[in-house]
């Protein structure tokens, strides 16, 4: 695959603030990342999770990807589980109306060390709308 980067966009921000603002602008990319921190508060001290909110989140960011393109969930939850992580994903994809094929489940980098149970989950859907 080949990566342009020319059009290239990373944030640090809210990222339901600054996806809306794009699906506004209509922006699609090839790949998209979601790495969303496990739990967060906002600036109008909304709490967020990762447990009950990627749903929502994965919604927002999946009309941005291209047909046939990529996009990366992750979460460092310790105590969510894997197959409910994919749930919430497939929700979101569902709720934006898009067709995502789970592609990929990427183990945690090796020189990532934890014991016991992975906490890292990696999730990588295509996209199609087809």
């Amino acid at each position: 695959m080949n990566i342009n980067c020319t059009h290239l966009y990373l944030t640090c921000r809210s990222g339901f603030d600054w996806l809306s603002r794009l699906a506004k602008r209509g922006e699609q990319f090839d790949i998209v990342i979601l790495d969303p921190p496990s739990t967060s508060v906002g600036k109008k001290k909304k709490r967020w999770s990762v447990k009950s909110d990627m749903a929502e989140l994965v919604s927002l960011a999946a009309p941005l990807v291209k047909n046939d393109g990529l996009l990366f969930t992750t979460t460092n939850s310790a105590t969510l589980r894997t197959d409910r992580f994919a749930s919430m994903c497939k929700k979101g994809l569902s709720d934006a109306g898009v067709m995502g094929k789970l592609e990929r489940v990427s183990p945690m980098p090796y020189d990532y060390v934890s014991i016991g149970p992975q906490p890292v989950k990696n999730l990588v859907w295509k996209i199609s709308r087809d």
